[in-house]
């Protein structure tokens, strides 16, 4: 019997252990609501040089850093890079984010500087985005609000009053790099089919897709493109 309790007790102890112990990381993590960090990637710089291992994207920040072999991180400002592809394992899913050069919003604006946005498709008009936060207050809502809000959000902290949530900024890239910023994805997108409009509110219609949702946006521009 005191067998049986004295192997119990290993067993018990070695499981939490295991819990305890870290865990690789495999796919995208955010330590913050504004970092997102992948087990692997490349940096390509304006120089030409690739740069290869684990990515770190600070979003606020505008900056990207590459973990070393050695443990040394190396950190770049758009100003430095092309583009960054981080990914995902053992999916292999890939994000890409591009340097470009933007006004910041401001129209009318004549100056520019090079930022980073997440690229969502290839073609002549490209989707591109970046993120907004909000840090809500979730106190004095009504537990049903609080759980609603939470899992609308794409990022929440249990067992706190504040919710982090994160907004995608939707942007199209034209042909002659000018960046259009969608306020309103439906309106703006529309605006810029031009005599295509018809035809692609038809496979909107079609097809029950709807504007508030990435993936489906990006199908959208991507049948857009395709009649081009």
């Amino acid at each position: 019997m005191k067998n049986n309790i004295y192997l119990i007790t290993c067993l018990i102890c070695f499981c939490l252990v295991i819990c305890l112990l870290p865990n690789p990381v495999e796919g995208q993590y955010r330590p913050a609501v504004d970092i997102q960090e992948w087990p692997s990637g490349k940096v390509v710089l304006t120089s030409g040089d690739t740069i290869y291992g684990p990515i770190t994207f600070y979003r606020t920040q505008d900056v990207v850093s590459v973990l070393h072999d050695d443990g040394t991180k190396s950190c770049f400002a758009p100003v430095n890079v092309q583009y960054f592809i981080a990914q995902e394992e053992p999916s292999g899913r890939a994000y890409t984010f591009r340097s470009l050069m933007w006004n910041l919003g401001k129209a009318y604006s004549n100056f520019k500087k090079p930022t980073f946005f997440e690229q969502l498709n290839q073609g002549r008009y490209t989707l591109i985005m970046r993120e907004e936060y909000t840090h809500k207050d979730v106190s004095r809502t009504s537990p049903l609000y609080a759980y609603n809000s939470a899992h609308n959000s794409d990022l929440y902290v249990p067992g706190s009053e504040w919710m982090d949530q994160i907004k995608g900024l939707y942007y199209v890239m034209l042909p002659d790099g000018e960046i259009v910023t969608l306020r309103n994805v439906r309106k703006d997108l529309h605006q810029l089919f031009g005599n295509k409009s018809k035809e692609v509110k038809k496979f909107v219609r079609e097809r029950k897709l709807s504007y508030e949702k990435p993936h489906q946006v990006i199908a959208i521009v991507n049948y857009y493109n395709s009649l081009l």
